[in-house]
């Protein structure tokens, strides 16, 4: 399985994130980081992520983000796309898009509270949206 790590963190000690890495896995293996042309692309779901709130102090990576996409029909097109918003190895909240007809349209968009405001609202739904948009145009699924 093939998903991208996010990780945002912040250094600086000023309380919001100002250094952002995304990591490309496979199986579990460390494919390789974004590279400036990557990250150029991923410019959009970096600034979304952002919104979500879910950064480190420091330089730690224990909360990130993993977000992957699974074909049932195996015909190469993503009919779910998931979101995991981990803490260390647990996953302390998920977010997920369906494509139930399999025709390229997102139908169902189930989240919880992603922005961490207090509020699983329209807000978070459009969040986890754009996060599975700007995900998709990357490719690596």
């Amino acid at each position: 399985m093939r998903y991208l790590k996010v990780i945002a963190q912040d250094q600086s000690g000023q309380g919001q994130p100002d250094t952002l890495h995304v990591h490309f896995y496979e199986d579990e293996q460390l494919q390789r980081e974004a590279t400036q042309a990557d990250l150029h692309r991923l410019k959009r779901l970096g600034t979304t992520y952002l919104k979500c709130a879910w950064y480190n102090a420091g330089e730690s990576e224990v909360r990130h983000l993993r977000i992957f996409s699974q074909n049932p029909s195996a015909d190469g097109t993503p009919e779910t796309v998931r979101l995991h918003f981990h803490e260390g190895a647990q996953i302390a909240y998920k977010a997920a898009v369906h494509d139930l007809d399999n025709d390229g349209v997102y139908e169902v968009v189930l989240s919880t509270d992603v922005d961490n405001d207090g509020r699983a609202n329209r807000t978070d739904r459009s969040r986890v949206s754009a996060l599975v948009r700007e995900f998709l145009k990357v490719g690596w699924w």
